[in-house]
């Protein structure tokens, strides 16, 4: 029993850290674009009209922005675990790493131009 042990092939993993290190910086880049810049500021131009637009109401941002944030909490938890499965969930890690690279654009415009809606706790 012992020699059948000590003669199986080791299964290592490698952690592929270039992955899960730009995930997080993009992640964290985002997050902060969404409640930093986005939220507060939205657009920089809003129409000199009455009522005003929905987007030029920072409070009527927050319900996006909450949900894009959790929506790129999700996918930077899909793609960490893609990347931590091995070899054989590596072009997903790849893929969401991708994703995660276009969020802080999509995710600034999504926030700052969609109407959304007042987001009470």
């Amino acid at each position: 029993m012992s020699n059948q042990l000590a003669t199986s092939p080791r299964t290592t993993r490698r952690v592929p850290w270039g992955i899960l290190i730009t995930a997080t910086l993009f992640t964290a880049a985002t997050i902060a674009i969404i409640w930093l810049a986005a939220v507060p500021w939205g657009p920089l131009v809003c129409p000199a009209i009455y009522p005003v637009p929905k987007y030029c109401i920072p409070d009527y941002r927050t319900g996006v922005a909450a949900i894009a944030s959790i929506v790129v909490a999700l996918i930077y938890a899909a793609t960490v675990v893609a990347a931590c499965a091995g070899d054989r969930w590596r072009l997903a890690a790849k893929i969401g790493t991708g994703i995660l690279v276009a969020a802080p654009i999509v995710t600034y415009l999504c926030v700052a131009f969609i109407p959304g809606f007042a987001f009470v706790i």
